[in-house]
């Protein structure tokens, strides 16, 4: 029977024939399917970016203002030039030395800012330990007394709490360090930041002031002893001036003496044995001075405090001594130098660690043993700084009493010439000597005084820290930013991970991609073809109705819908199949369940009957027949009756099922074995008669890669349609279906997508591509039916 193709068949015909190319190949195909990817999942990731600004929403509105307030202090670099023993404390020697690198400077002040010590003495000074956030249910108020009275377990809270919040940071090309915290309370906030300024100047003060202080203290108790000596020394001279009646009268010369002094309170003596004995005075006067000075190097050099000894490299007194000389003891200096700042470095990593970490750390014990060999290398350096310092002292020791020597053999010779006047020159000459000493030393340790006073203005307060207006956090627009970037990542990427994972088939292109084979026709999802052309809730529940497989078929229902123009470009594609004509029998298959091939079935045969040609539909899904609910059929009779002798074939088959030229074979009651019923003698002489009687015979089978039902009628039949339902099928379901249709040879003339999104599908490809387009087949049709479509 000959049918002429109406234009839109004749497109879809064209086609099937030319090759499938999607809208906007050209593009970067890459970059297609990551805009695919996320057409698909759309709603998930519109969601996941709601749920991160609605989180950020929260945040902002139920978060605790929190307030930073800062103070800027100065480290100012000391006078290498001025007069100081500097003498202060590690935390500043390298800022006191005037050679340190300022990085490194600034960054050991830093972290003298951040250690516990200095934390502990602001939170007992502010008493912090019974304000929020120190204090709360599960910690009550603990009162603090002196240092170290706490527990080791409320000292490390109350540490970590006040690091926490504490922000200790240096300015890049300045000498300025910033003092930040942080508190939901801005007096809190500034009170903090100020005692954390005034603490660390008070601590340097102290540490600086107990140094200078050990030194001042001896040479303190030398200056009284010279003292004493002085006023011995004076009132001998007196007491033999009176006896002799002899006046020692300075005479004031121009000439300078040793040390560059001038030699006023000198006795004028004629004699030259008077006169040897005044230079050998002069010498014992200053090998005397050189062995108090290098006595009181070794007595500071026994203290065994570094900060003392490094302290000696710009103190008066030490010049000259063998510790600045540049063979050895200079470079000792500068090892000891070098090693008490390393293990200052060391401890206050040690206690940084200790308050984080515990005191059981492996690092710490790592730090532990640094500290401990560096210690020993201090020892070392110490030892023999001890050593020169008394070599030293040895040497003056020596070179006195010789000088010593010498002045009393020219004593002696004096004695036998003038025994009186060189008593009284000596008395002379020995008290102005001691005073003059007593008055040097005295002078340099006030210059030391004052230098040790100046020392404090190293540190100044540039900026204290005040009261903020503002709080900085939260910030509203960093965090909905921070919540829309999140709540996009994790959308973007829960979208890419569900499509990795996701294995369905959902296009065309896929199909023909994994199985190697064509797709004949593709059929819309009957709801969304609906739904789309009316918006009335009357045809949406209709669309409910014939997607569940109710009432009649679609392709009567709406004759000019998309969707029945689908399964007549279905009829198509079958009636192309084959060179020789027209299958005379054609199996409806599937892969599993629900994929609709029952509908696509029915519908198919209906399209082919509206085309002229005499179709019976065999509902050959024993196990699960539909035809009965899906056509409101009546009889309880079918194929298994049949086969099973109890009627006729002509008493099963149901006549003119929607139109003339449409009759059903139902598949009757389910009988226990199926499979033998379909691979029956009898059923073959069915198959026989219905080829006889009709142009077309459609068979619904039963699943294919679930039962061998389908497999077993494919060997009779000439043609079969493998039904493939977009979103329901997987990739593994497919490879499977190839397989089987090679493996077992079947009479296979290609595969029907079902169910696909007449929108467009997950991954970008227009209905059009298809071979159909709404607007043109409206206007075909006219404008009152285009709407209907």
């Amino acid at each position: 029977m000959n049918h002429e193709l109406s234009p839109v068949e004749k497109e879809a015909v064209e086609s099937f024939s030319s090759p499938i190319v999607a809208d906007g190949a050209g593009d970067d195909l890459s970059l297609r399917g990551v805009f695919k990817i996320w057409a698909r999942r759309r709603w998930l990731i519109i969601g996941s970016i709601a749920l991160g600004a609605m989180c950020a929403v929260l945040l902002i509105a139920f978060m605790k203002p929190v307030y930073q307030s800062t103070a800027t202090i100065e480290l100012n670099k000391s006078n290498s030039d001025s007069i100081d023993l500097d003498l202060g404390g590690s935390s500043v020697s390298s800022l006191g030395l005037g050679g340190g690198d300022l990085e490194v400077d600034l960054k050991t002040e830093a972290e003298v800012l951040k250690s516990d010590s200095l934390a502990m003495a602001v939170i007992r000074k502010l008493n912090l330990n019974a304000q929020p956030p120190f204090v709360d249910r599960e910690h009550p108020v603990i009162q603090l007394g002196s240092p170290g009275s706490e527990s080791p377990s409320e000292r490390t809270r109350l540490l970590k709490i006040f690091s926490d919040n504490l922000k200790v940071e240096t300015v890049n090309g300045t000498k300025l360090i910033q003092v930040s915290f942080l508190s939901h309370d801005p007096k809190q906030a500034a009170d903090v930041a100020n005692a954390m300024i005034n603490s660390y100047m008070e601590m340097y003060l102290q540490s600086h002031y107990a140094a200078v202080s050990q030194a001042s203290d001896w040479m303190t108790k030398q200056l009284a002893d010279l003292k004493a000596d002085v006023e011995s020394s004076e009132k001998q001279l007196a007491d033999f001036e009176k006896k002799s009646g002899i006046l020692a009268l300075p005479t004031e010369t121009a000439e300078p003496v040793e040390g560059g002094e001038t030699g006023g309170g000198q006795i004028q003596i004629l004699s030259p044995v008077i006169q040897k004995l005044a230079d050998l005075n002069s010498e014992l006067t200053a090998a005397e001075t050189d062995r108090i000075q290098k006595e009181a190097i070794y007595r500071l050099a026994v203290t065994g405090n570094p900060d003392v000894i490094l302290g000696l490299t710009t103190n008066p007194i030490a010049q000259g001594s063998s510790l600045l000389a540049p063979s050895g003891g200079q470079q000792d200096l500068m090892n000891l130098e070098g090693l008490e700042s390393k293990r200052s470095d060391l401890q206050v990593a040690l206690a940084q660690g200790e308050a984080i970490y515990g005191p059981n750390n492996r690092h710490l014990k790592d730090l532990q043993t640094q500290l401990n060999t560096v210690n020993g290398q201090v020892q070392d350096e110490m030892k023999k700084i001890v050593d020169r310092a008394g070599a030293d002292l040895k040497v003056a020791q020596q070179t006195e009493g010789a000088i010593r020597a010498r002045f009393n053999d020219a004593q002696g010779q004096a004695d036998k010439l003038n025994d009186e006047n060189v008593q009284l020159t000596i008395l002379s000459q020995e008290a102005f000597s001691r005073r003059k000493l007593y008055e040097d030393l005295y002078t340099r340790l006030q210059e030391a005084n004052v230098s040790a006073g100046e020392k404090a203005t190293n540190i100044d307060l540039v900026d204290p820290a005040f009261t903020p207006a503002k709080p900085v956090l939260p910030k509203p627009i960093l965090f909905l930013g921070l919540g829309l970037f999140c709540g996009a990542f994790l959308g973007f990427g829960a979208a890419h991970l569900m499509e990795a994972m996701d294995t369905t088939v959902v296009s065309l292109p896929e199909i023909e991609e994994i199985t190697g084979s064509a797709v004949i026709a593709v059929i819309p999802e009957f709801k969304r073809a609906l739904s789309r052309k009316k918006g009335d809730s009357e045809k949406r529940a209709e669309a409910n109705e014939l997607a569940a497989g109710q009432s009649t078929a679609w392709i009567i229902a709406h004759p000019t819908s998309i969707a029945s123009e689908a399964f007549r470009t279905l009829r198509t594609g079958v009636f192309l199949s084959r060179p020789g004509g027209v299958p005379r029998t054609i199996l409806i298959t599937s892969s599993v369940p629900a994929e609709g091939k029952s509908t696509v079935a029915f519908n198919l045969a209906v399209a082919i009957a509206q085309n002229g040609r005499k179709v019976v539909v065999v509902e050959a899904d024993m196990r699960r027949p539909a035809m009965k609910r899906f056509m409101n059929l009546g009889s309880d009779i079918g194929l298994s009756s049949v086969l099973a002798e109890i009627v006729s074939l002509n008493e099963a088959i149901v006549r003119g099922v929607g139109t003339a030229n449409l009759d059903v074979l139902p598949a009757g009651p389910v009988p226990p074995l199926p499979a033998e019923l379909l691979s029956s003698m009898k059923f073959d002489s069915v198959l026989g008669e219905l080829r006889a009687r009709y142009d077309v015979v459609l068979i619904d089978s039963p699943p294919a890669l679930i039962l061998t039902d389908a497999i077993t009628i494919a060997l009779k039949v000439e043609a079969v349609v493998w039904i493939v339902r977009a979103g329901a099928a997987t990739r593994p379901h497919l490879v499977r279906a190839a397989q089987q249709i090679r493996r077992s040879r079947l009479p296979f003339i290609g595969y029907v997508l079902n169910g696909l999104d007449t929108r467009i599908d997950p991954y970008g490809y227009s209905y059009s591509y298809y071979g159909y387009n709404s607007k043109r087949y409206g206007a075909y049709y006219g404008e009152d039916r285009a709407n209907d479509t």
